[in-house]
């Protein structure tokens, strides 16, 4: 097959959206020809990743065509719309593309839905516009605390609806990547026909084999707490934030490890205010791909404290690392993650729960041993990459035979 893949998040990876497309892309091209259309992204010390250094993380074996450059957080989105709109359609022409898979919410191709219908593109379904506004509005949060791109998307909100509820009445082929998310789809959109198939991962890449004692950013000698995101109100940061000084007073030898892009100022300020120590905690900023799998298996415990969530990947990298999760007991989550077996699940905005489950976890290894195991071969078991790929080679293969 042929296939045009819309990823405005790629390499640098960005977020869900990004290792979804990473993922996906390293699997398929093993067997088919993928036509990556993305943009140029800065990453936090300015620099980008050049063409020659993806095209050599996906061993030469991907076609890339770079349509944009992205400077900010929320805008860069628009214009590589304008970008699939201008150029899409020739390299299709050109490449006798078989499959155009985009997603929601780039929605990447959605000026070209307004003048016409292509049969032949599937469109994943990571979020929806509405569910994001609701877990920015559950961080409470006054509007200037909040990310430049969620501040940009309640001001927007209503014209993004509209925007939102046409694409994806004019997609063809959804596969969204959880039931609660099928059921969200059928119950606010009136969409009955959704392909289920979970988000997954690469256990050879995250695996607790890839634990390493040199790692540079981690004391060796100290429990881990790692919170790996985007540091955006709807993650929840702020309420693991507000949770550590509760943490580090029970366990003044725990170290914090935030990894991901956005500001951490304000963060830093609050922990500052509290009377935390500076060796509590360690703010890295974007890392790596390659990085994380070391940053996961070093951890002692992974939290996810989110608002709004579908099956977050993160969630299934940690699990597949053999680290003790604890997560939110919110959207899809549950369908990675039973309570007391795999992971614990606590209530959402809710640091008292943050403190007292991962202080359980510190303090009782073998139960977080138990837990983290099971998480692993939970994720053996439902979530690799390999299953995951073969039900979406297997939805590419209907969709061309059905529109012959």
């Amino acid at each position: 097959m042929n296939i045009a893949f819309l990823a405005p998040e790629f390499l640098p990876n960005w977020g869900g959206a990004g290792t979804y497309s990473i993922e996906l892309v390293k699997y398929l091209s093993k067997k088919h020809n993928v036509h990556v259309i993305t943009l140029s992204r800065k990453i936090d010390n300015g620099s980008m990743y050049s063409e020659e250094k993806i095209l050599d993380f996906f061993d030469n074996k991907i076609h890339l065509h770079t349509i944009s450059t992205a400077n900010d957080t929320f805008l860069y989105n628009a214009s590589f719309q304008y970008a699939c709109f201008k150029q899409l359609p020739k390299i299709c022409k050109e490449s006798c593309i078989d499959i155009i898979h985009a997603d929601v919410p780039h929605m990447s191709d959605v000026i070209l839905r307004l003048f016409r219908s292509n049969k032949n593109t599937v469109t994943t379904v990571h979020t929806t516009i509405e569910g994001h506004k609701q877990g920015i509005l559950a961080s409470g949060l006054d509007f200037w605390e909040m990310d430049t791109s969620e501040k940009y998307t309640l001001a927007l909100f209503p014209i993004l609806k509209l925007i939102q509820n046409n694409y994806l009445k004019r997609s063809p082929t959804i596969i969204a990547v959880s039931r609660w998310m099928k059921d969200i789809l059928k119950r606010n959109y009136k969409i009955e026909d959704v392909n289920v198939i979970h988000n997954g991962v690469d256990p050879e890449l995250f695996s607790p084999e890839k634990k390493n004692n040199e790692i540079k950013y981690i004391d060796k000698s100290r429990p881990v707490v790692l919170f790996s995101s985007r540091m955006t109100v709807a993650k929840g940061a702020h309420y693991l934030i507000r949770a550590i000084p509760g943490i580090v007073k029970e366990d003044d030898n725990v170290q914090f490890i935030f990894s991901g892009a956005g500001a951490k100022e304000q963060w830093i300020r609050i922990l500052e205010k509290e009377g935390v120590d500076k060796s509590n905690y360690s703010f890295l900023g974007y890392l790596d791909y390659s990085e994380l799998a070391e940053l996961y298996a070093q951890a002692s415990v992974f939290v996810v404290p989110s608002l709004y969530e579908n099956l977050p990947i993160r969630i299934l990298e940690a699990m597949s690392s053999q680290t003790a999760v604890v997560a939110s007991n919110i959207c899809a989550i549950p369908e990675a993650i039973t309570h007391n077996e795999n992971g614990i699940l606590i209530p959402p905005a809710n640091s008292d729960a943050i403190v007292d489950s991962i202080t359980t976890l510190l303090h009782d290894k073998t139960y977080a041993e138990k837990l983290a195991r099971n998480a692993r071969k939970t994720v053996l078991n439902k979530f690799s990459w390999q299953s995951v790929g073969k039900e979406i080679e297997k939805v590419y293969e209907d969709v061309i035979q059905t529109s012959q």
